[in-house]
């Protein structure tokens, strides 16, 4: 693929990412590939050596934190998505990253991309707004498990994925991963059997509609009152 750049125009077209110029994505065609992943395969795991960035095409992919024992879902990405955004400090993953379905992803040496931007300063900006989204994310995540109480925080999660990967419908908003009561539990630091009361609780109020795995927020305007009325609660 050297000398091309088909495969970056969802990167190209992004608010974020346009405004690299069209000679980084020359350098990245010319040292690194377009890999196809099928679903459920990791691409990388917690605590191996950060070699690699990955810039995600297409497809979804979900970061893992993973212990010995446990793994909890802290995020679902789309494309376009650059990951992981701490390449930069050459330390080991601090997470793990599944594919949710088929997914191409661009895979680009470490090394090769710092050396790039290391030449090119100023076409670090998009990377610095990157990772200024990811923290503002990471920080309302972190205030809702802090502060919230069981129904906040799985009410604001829920409204976050309907705005993220939600597509609308003549029912609504339908989030467009399945999504278990399990998944849902381990995002939120939730018992799982809380889900899904929480979750009962929603649907009886007509908010949510759920089949099988298939999430649809009903009114985001009622999910979201009902959200700020457990937070003035506390």
């Amino acid at each position: 693929m050297t000398g091309e750049i088909t495969g970056f125009e969802i990167f190209q077209s992004d608010p974020l990412w346009e405004k690299l110029p069209e000679s980084f994505w020359e350098y990245c065609a010319s040292h690194g590939r377009i890999r196809q992943f099928a679903a459920k395969q990791f691409l990388f795991f917690t605590g191996e050596e950060s070699n690699s960035a990955y810039f995600l095409l297409s497809g979804r992919v979900q970061i893992l934190l993973m212990s010995e024992f446990t793994e909890k879902i802290f995020r679902i990405l789309q494309a376009p998505a650059f990951f992981p955004e701490v390449i930069f400090d050459s330390k080991v993953y601090p997470y793990a990253a599944i594919t949710t379905e088929i997914s191409e992803v661009f895979v680009l040496d470490r090394k090769i991309l710092l050396q790039y931007l290391k030449e090119n300063p100023s076409n670090l900006w998009p990377f610095y707004q990157n990772m200024a989204l990811d923290l503002r994310r990471a920080y309302r995540q972190i205030k809702n498990i802090a502060l919230g109480d069981a129904r906040s925080r799985l009410g604001a999660k829920i409204f976050a994925l309907a705005h993220v990967h939600g597509q609308k419908t003549a029912e609504g908003i339908f989030i467009t991963i399945p999504l278990s009561a399990t998944d849902l539990a381990g995002m939120c630091s939730l018992a799982r059997e809380s889900v899904s009361r929480i979750i009962g609780e929603l649907k009886d109020l007509g908010i949510l509609k759920i089949e099988k795995k298939l999430i649809t927020v009903i009114s985001l305007e009622q999910l979201q009152e009902w959200i700020h009325e457990r937070q003035n609660s506390l």
